[in-house]
């Protein structure tokens, strides 16, 4: 996993994994190389996990509230060596716009209380700076300002409240993607500098890795709404299925008409299966077992629907080769369970590309399977083992004389223990993607 695979020492680590149906919290020992595994570690990584517990989201200030008594319940007295907190977006990511910054060293942490300290947006204070707040666009609207990382800080912090861990937030897609990336170029040795991951589920989102770095630019990306070219239904002049429009799309990007989230998230693929069950039959009990999104767990392998999803995902792949020229696209989330997506993906990748990247990555079907594929942690979680891989980053960096001068892998105020931020430019990068896939639905309109 990340770069001191020679290292002797051993940490104590805080995790989040933040999603919109439950918070999965976790701690764990980052192991010396030299130490025995077991039963307890992740594959392919050092973390021995030593408890853990899934927290179903409910409002901010319970949630945050359990995940906090969570880690203030198991907290040694010195408290924890670093916090990776992954978390739906959109969310601040940029530690320079850390809000800690405004404050005293005695104000994270100003008593001796238990830690459950909880957030919502009344406790939002009046300044701009946003890192570890879940930002006013968010569609989780109950969750909108609030501030995540304060009151689970505190909860890992020790117990006088003079120590405050090494800390990293990341979005839910930007954390699985550095840690597949770390698996990739140390665990597989495949001499890479980009990847992107991409999650399938309620929604669709995208983690970019370029240079090492996760993509931040004036937020991060949003890869889900980029525009797609869709696929027809029926004969080939019918124009059948392109005005589909999912439930979701009324905030979304181009009104979530023929974009990747719009047509392969589960709520779209639920959705136009309820719609052609509609047409293809009169039994209205049946049909309402199609309006559920448990109801893709049922559809067969040859049904239409895994066509939709697959040719909005090569799309996204195509713009992701041809906008970034990333090095290797990783699939996950709960719709690519559906195994024969993946072939159908990479198909449609390369028809799509229609031979202009002469590169065997995209042109074999050897080169195709490498290209795009499944997470390796699909059992644990790649989005559990990125919040994990940033708190192992954060004393990484640490030591490596990144962020801190304190060599004890602690600090005395949360003002000096945000890890320095990724410095990449990715406003011209999306805004590219965003361009392309324009460009690419005009073309097809014509």
């Amino acid at each position: 996993m990340p770069k001191s695979e020679e290292s002797t020492k051993q940490a104590l680590i805080a995790a989040v994994e933040g999603g919109g149906t439950s918070f999965i919290v976790t701690i764990a020992l980052v192991k010396p190389k030299s130490r025995t595994w077991n039963n307890l570690t992740i594959p392919h990584t050092r973390f021995e996990i030593l408890h853990q517990e899934t927290i179903i989201t409910t409002s901010p200030s319970d949630t945050l509230a359990s995940t906090s008594h969570f880690f203030s319940k198991h907290r040694p007295e010195n408290g924890y060596d670093a916090l990776g907190i992954c978390t739906f977006g959109p969310v601040g990511v940029n530690p320079n716009d850390d809000h800690r910054n405004d404050h005293d060293d005695d104000d994270v942490n100003d008593d001796n209380d238990d830690g459950d300290e909880t957030a919502g947006p009344s406790s939002s204070n009046t300044s701009t700076r946003n890192y570890g707040r879940i930002l006013s666009g968010s569609p989780k609207k109950d969750w909108r300002n609030v501030d995540i990382l304060s009151p689970i800080l505190k909860a890992c912090s020790s117990i006088d409240g003079k120590h405050v861990p090494l800390y990293k937030v990341e979005t839910d897609v930007n954390a699985p993607a550095m840690a597949e990336y770390e698996y990739t170029r140390n665990i597989l040795h495949k001499d890479i500098s980009s990847l992107a991951y991409v999650t399938v589920g309620t929604g669709i989102g995208v983690g970019l890795v370029m240079n090492g770095r996760p993509v931040h630019g004036m937020m991060h990306p949003e890869g889900g709404h980029v525009p797609i070219v869709p696929i027809r239904m029926g004969t080939s002049n019918s124009a059948e299925g392109d005005d589909f429009a999912y439930s979701w799309g009324d905030n979304s990007p181009f009104k979530g008409r023929n974009t990747v989230e719009g047509t392969a998230s589960s709520v779209a693929l639920s959705e136009r299966m309820a719609l052609l069950h509609r047409k293809d039959s009169t039994n209205s009990t049946a049909e309402g077992d199609y309006q559920s999104r448990e109801g893709l767990k049922d559809l067969g392998d040859d049904d239409p629907i895994w066509d939709h999803a697959a040719n909005a995902l090569a799309n996204l792949c195509v713009t992701l080769a041809l906008v970034t020229s990333v090095e290797k696209i990783v699939l996950g989330g709960g719709i690519m369970n559906r195994e024969i997506l993946f072939d159908k993906i990479r198909n449609r990748t390369r028809e799509l590309l229609n031979g202009y990247l002469d590169l065997p990555q995209v042109t074999t079907d050897e080169g195709l399977k490498e290209y795009i594929g499944p997470s390796v942690w699909k059992e644990h979680g790649a989005g559990l083992v990125g919040a994990l891989v940033l708190a192992q980053l954060a004393l990484e960096e640490n030591d490596n004389g990144m962020a801190l001068e304190n060599s004890s892998n602690k600090c005395s105020s949360a003002s000096k223990c945000k890890v320095t931020s990724y410095p990449m430019s990715a406003v011209a990068l999306y805004g590219g993607i965003l361009a392309l896939g324009v460009l690419i639905g005009s073309r097809h309109k014509k």
